[in-house]
């Protein structure tokens, strides 16, 4: 594929997320909003779910079956192709270790699912992802 004709498709958006009503609403709302989306639900398929859906961004929960968000962001930042994907952890974890641990690991934004609507979840992946 080339670089042209990738720039015309929409911005991807991989969305891992183990609550599956809270997965399709955000899918929802982030396909109304103009973006293509996808899910998974358990942290052992998101290298490879990321490795062939091509996200431009990441929307990661923290308490995962399988691997925990913790894993899952080291393991996509060890990897070449996929470590320049920006990841936004979504989670109910706020203790500000955990806000530092995911900071140190490479998350560029950390947001609480309890203290934000879903208009606030898709103008963070506006600030991180350009159409």
């Amino acid at each position: 594929m080339s670089i042209f004709k990738r720039s015309k498709e929409k911005k991807r958006v991989l969305v891992v997320e183990d609550d599956e009503m809270l997965s399709n609403a955000l899918v929802t709302i982030i396909e109304d909003s103009g973006y293509l989306a996808e899910k998974v639900e358990n942290g052992l398929e998101v290298l490879e779910k990321a490795g062939t859906f091509n996200p431009d961004l990441i929307l990661l929960d923290i308490i995962l079956p399988g691997l925990d968000g913790f894993g899952v962001l080291k393991e996509l930042k060890n990897e070449s192709k996929l470590k320049s994907i920006p990841v936004v952890i979504l989670s109910n974890l706020d203790k500000p270790a955990d806000v530092k641990s995911v900071k140190i690991l490479g998350a560029v934004d950390y947001i609480i699912k309890a203290r934000v609507d879903m208009e606030e979840v898709v103008k963070i992946i506006k600030k991180y992802i350009k159409k």
